[in-house]
């Protein structure tokens, strides 16, 4: 009998787990736009599952920032004002500068290597042109290296700042610079400049990425 509910409770687990990464995976590639409701009923009829998983992969949503809820009123897809995304992404700025500043002075070369390997995924996604993975890689890039920070603070803050920053597709859009391989380039810089040790300069470039002032092969940031 236990071991009959302990199968049932992992298997609706893992439904919940498919489910929230097929609904986290349409608000990434923009297929649900900001503001765009979120019925349980409507989509669990539409995924051919119960309304369990969608409500449980609804509330990590939620947790995450990338949806409302809301009593009588529903679910929606987190929008953001413009005024709101100019402010996270001012403190974003800030915060990917120090967080490098003090990864390049403690960054291992194995780590250096995971970060490449994220690069990697990047170009992959871009020559597959799905643009969802490119978000989520660009998403894991940026959160790997404040990770190599050693301040959990930081990673908090990032956290927080995600939901503003993916709604006006600051992260990981292709059109936020001029191409996917734009990007992609970008981003190989940053490992390097990591690589490099010189902690100011890592700082620096970190910054002009987050503000889109940072073009490919440049040593030196604005």
């Amino acid at each position: 009998m236990g071991q009959a509910m302990r199968s049932e409770s992992i298997s609706r687990g893992l439904l919940s787990d498919q489910v929230y990464e097929l609904l986290r995976s349409s608000i990434l590639d923009k297929s649900r736009r900001p503001g765009s409701r979120l019925v349980e009923s409507e989509l669990a009829r539409n995924l051919e599952v119960s309304q369990a998983p969608v409500r449980e992969a609804l509330k990590r949503l939620v947790h995450e920032g990338l949806v409302v809820s809301a009593p009588r009123r529903g679910s929606y897809v987190t929008e953001f004002s413009r005024d709101e995304f100019e402010v996270a992404r001012q403190l974003r700025a800030v915060v990917e500068q120090l967080g490098a500043q003090l990864a390049a002075r403690a960054v291992t070369e194995e780590e250096l290597t995971d970060l490449d390997r994220v690069v990697e995924k990047m170009q992959d996604s871009v020559a597959r042109h799905d643009w969802a993975t490119f978000r989520l890689c660009d998403m894991e890039f940026h959160t790997r290296a404040l990770e190599l920070a050693r301040q959990p603070v930081l990673q908090r803050v990032w956290s927080a700042l995600q939901p503003a920053l993916i709604s006006q597709r600051a992260i990981g859009d292709p059109a936020f610079a001029d191409s996917g391989e734009t990007m992609v380039q970008w981003h190989a810089d940053l490992v390097d400049v990591l690589r490099s040790g010189e902690a100011d300069r890592a700082g620096e470039m970190f910054r002009a990425h987050a503000s889109g002032a940072l073009t490919p092969g440049q040593t030196n940031a604005p």
